[in-house]
């Protein structure tokens, strides 16, 4: 059953307002909404969180068991560019298609199915110069789902432009006008493309000059010449049409499928460690109670575990090899 309670739903209403002026922005972020919940748990049906990209959570899904699943997998979200169904619970046996398990840790032993939901910014296509070409992309971006930011000789690219530059590709379609300052600019802000319209001894130049710019062969590997996909067009109908499915095909390769984020997630540091006192989950980034015992660091969820384990580490590591 909803919860009426006053306070619980100026939190939701709150959360929804945050999302509604945050949707259609530049900043990506999870909507994570308790949609079932078994006793005992402190997470009520139609509380609601957003979560951002760097982990920052603004709302209440749950207390301090649920927060950092809830952050990993509202990044992991993000990530996958998917909503997921997140069940936390003790009993993660029980699998259910469709539903992704993660242990619950708190003594309490209540679950929660927590709902999560991506909001990514619309992509972005930055066009360098005012050529036929240009302005043809200029004109078929917008239908296609991209935020358009066109450059001039005079423009300054820039993170507060483009604040999303993983999803922000460029096309250089100058034809000899500004075209290696546009490049070094793309380059240097780190987007996945840049695509240069120019002959093959005109990309070689550019190439050329960035290098002596102080760029390497590794920063320059994002730099496409000729641009855009070998479909066999031609004019700027074409060749725009080319680049779009080539920027749209590097989209779909950019974006980790489930097994492969699984198998990044295996083989990287933990994010969450369990506290030895009352094995509760402790997300190790945030975690203010550390203490080391044996070369080993060890994290807790308050004070009191700490100090507890500092007296006894013994005690709480034997009750830990039997968990």
């Amino acid at each position: 059953m909803l919860d009426q309670d006053p306070n619980s739903l100026a939190r939701r209403t709150a959360s929804l307002r945050r999302a509604g002026e945050l949707a259609g922005g530049e900043r990506p972020f999870a909507l994570i909404t308790v949609v079932r919940t078994e006793p005992a748990t402190s997470a009520r049906i139609g509380d609601r969180a957003i979560v951002f990209a760097d982990g920052t959570l603004d709302g209440w899904v749950g207390g301090g068991c649920i927060g950092p699943t809830a952050r990993r997998e509202a990044i992991a979200a993000l990530e996958e560019g998917m909503p997921r169904l997140v069940r936390v619970t003790p009993d993660t046996a029980a699998s259910q298609p469709g539903v992704r398990m993660a242990r619950m840790t708190c003594a309490s032993e209540g679950t929660a199915d927590l709902y999560v939901e991506p909001f990514l910014p619309r992509p972005t296509l930055i066009v360098a110069g005012d050529s036929p070409v240009a302005a043809t992309l200029a004109a078929i971006a917008p239908p296609l789902g991209f935020r358009l930011l066109m450059l001039d000789a005079g423009t300054q690219l820039s993170l507060g432009e483009v604040p999303y530059p993983q999803d922000s590709w460029m096309v250089v379609a100058t034809f000899g006008e500004f075209d290696e300052d546009a490049v070094e600019a793309g380059v240097r802000l780190g987007l996945p493309y840049v695509g240069l319209l120019a002959s093959a001894r005109r990309a070689g130049q550019v190439l050329s000059g960035l290098r002596a710019r102080g760029l390497g062969d590794g920063e320059l590997a994002v730099v496409r010449s000729p641009a855009g996909l070998p479909l066999g067009t031609s004019g700027q109908e074409g060749i725009s049409l080319s680049i779009m499915a080539e920027i749209s095909s590097l989209r779909a390769e950019s974006r980790p499928s489930f097994s492969e984020r699984q198998e990044r997630e295996s083989t990287g540091e933990p994010d969450e460690a369990v506290d030895p006192v009352c094995g509760m989950a402790v997300e190790v980034a945030c975690a203010r109670d550390i203490f080391e015992h044996g070369g080993t660091h060890y994290y807790f969820c308050c004070s009191g575990c700490r100090r507890a384990f500092e007296e006894e580490p013994e005690k709480y590591l034997a009750q830990v090899s039997i968990r």
